[in-house]
């Protein structure tokens, strides 16, 4: 299920999933079924001609002309509005604003092609004189602009997540490889979200069973919504059980005891909460908004698998397979965490 993540594609929002019931959604279906679904949320360029009563010279209509056909030439523009009166040409005749109407929703691949088009082909091409600047706005490029932020920050904030989870595990409990086996774990669980949503909203498994959406696309806050809550969670099921688990070690049991003893305590309690929240998740997904229902489903999935799967055969499996290696805290990194070692045993025996 995870290696879905391979077929995520991001989208910044979408009108295309909202209920349908809306007075405002069957109006905007009576528009784009008419003018396109571009129609709603056009590019619009707004030009800087670097000084005012420029505007209507007949060098700049002359550029104003060519800039609008060069962009016309493009299969997924609609139309390009552009003219010499009011609504596109401000008092000070210094900025002109054209609007570009594409063919599809902002929120699709091809919106999104065409903004990048338009910013590295055609604005490079225009021929306006003097100083003039070129600017690029609408929902489509905002759009554009929120994943592109997203994406380039949102490996910072893992970095962060996962360093600042690894340096209190290791001091909670005292060993170099129980936090290393909870990241990974946890990452697992966010992967199967991830794929998730892949499977029952692109591909559209369970879909009619759901009564959820296809959409091609994720919206890309969803995935960064999804990760502090999903990771935070499965940290919390993580300390829980291992917490439980150190402690009977503390105790004089041996690495195996610790296990069973920890899930004997824990196990029920933690597969319990988890379904009593993916109940409650149901209702996101009975939402007939995309993203309440791409949460629901994310979060559903990810808590499932995390509760039952993973931290009932991944996780004591995993530190049956490490055995005495749980429990190791060498004498250097300890000092640099200011907590007491914890010496690799020779052998694991009952005191």
């Amino acid at each position: 299920m995870a290696s879905s993540v391979l077929w995520l594609h991001v989208t910044p929002s979408s009108l295309t999933a909202i209920p349908q019931n809306l007075e405002s959604a069957q109006a905007l279906k009576i528009v784009t079924e008419r003018a396109g679904h571009g129609i709603i949320t056009p590019n619009e360029i707004v030009i800087d001609l670097g000084a005012p009563h420029l505007a209507r010279t007949p060098e700049v209509s002359r550029a104003r002309l060519a800039f609008s056909d060069l962009i016309q030439k493009s299969h997924e523009v609609l139309l390009v509005s552009t003219d010499e009166t009011a609504t596109y040409i401000d008092p000070t005749e210094q900025y002109i604003r054209m609007f570009v109407v594409g063919r599809h929703d902002f929120g699709a691949a091809e919106s999104q092609n065409l903004v990048h088009q338009i910013r590295e082909n055609f604005i490079p091409r225009a021929n306006f004189p003097g100083d003039a600047k070129i600017y690029l706005g609408g929902a489509p490029a905002q759009g554009v602009d929120l994943v592109s932020h997203l994406l380039k920050s949102f490996p910072w904030i893992v970095l962060l997540a996962l360093g600042m989870a690894y340096i209190v595990l290791l001091r909670a409990f005292r060993s170099v490889f129980l936090p290393l086996k909870a990241i990974l774990m946890d990452l697992t669980s966010i992967a199967v979200a991830y794929g998730a949503l892949v499977l029952v909203f692109r591909f559209g498994m369970g879909s009619s069973i759901l009564g959820t959406y296809r959409l091609d696309q994720i919206e890309a806050w969803v995935l960064v919504f999804l990760f502090p809550v999903l990771f935070g969670l499965s940290m919390d099921y993580e300390v829980f059980i291992v917490s439980r688990m150190r402690e009977a070690k503390l105790h004089g049991a041996t690495n195996n005891e610790a296990i069973v003893e920890g899930l004997a305590h824990t196990g029920g309690v933690v597969t319990a909460a988890a379904i009593i929240l993916v109940g409650a998740l149901g209702g996101l997904v009975n939402g007939h908004f995309a993203g309440l229902q791409e949460i629901g489903i994310g979060l559903a999935f990810g808590i499932l698998i995390d509760a039952t799967i993973i931290r009932g055969l991944l996780l004591p499996s995993t530190m049956v397979l490490l055995g005495r290696w749980n429990w190791w805290l060498p004498a250097g990194l300890a000092r640099i965490v200011n907590v007491k070692a914890s010496p690799l045993e020779d052998r694991e025996t009952r005191p």
